[in-house]
């Protein structure tokens, strides 16, 4: 898990034991809402009654909207205490401003902090780690569509 996802240079694996997390194989949400396009800005067309459709400007530029994405963390510790505390320090982190995401397969992608849209849900693993799982909801200001 180390150096899959780092946000403003810190290996949130290494530093929290986060990393972003599926609750199946099967399930693909993360990536989808990081692959997630945004809606495109109106393009200024002039409407003619005479003519059939719309005329476009010559050189159509589009511009994107921000973009909201919802990405989901697992959080793995050795005990009850140690879980609390690394959630705590996460949380601070996601809520300190500008955050870059370096997310290995997917890119750059700079966001706040915007929502947590439920509780984190708590348990204790066969082997006993104490894990949280928990969806963070980011605004990302001016979308990097995907590019890397």
């Amino acid at each position: 898990m180390t150096g899959l996802c780092k946000i403003n240079n810190t290996d949130i694996y290494t530093e929290y034991g986060v990393f972003l997390a599926e609750t199946s194989a099967s399930e693909t949400s993360n990536m989808s809402e990081l692959m997630k396009m945004p809606e495109a800005k109106e393009i200024t067309t002039v409407d003619f009654r005479e003519r059939n459709g719309v005329e476009l400007p010559q050189n159509v530029n589009i511009k994107y909207e921000s973009i909201e994405r919802t990405l989901q963390f697992c959080l793995t510790a050795n005990n009850d205490s140690e879980r609390l505390s690394n959630y705590r320090r996460f949380i601070k982190l996601l809520g300190s401003g500008k955050l870059t995401f370096d997310i290995a397969g997917c890119g750059q992608y700079t966001m706040v902090y915007r929502d947590a849209p439920s509780s984190p849900s708590w348990f204790k693993t066969y082997s006993g780690k104490s894990v949280a799982i928990f969806k963070v909801k980011f605004l990302e200001p001016q979308p990097s569509i995907g590019i890397v």
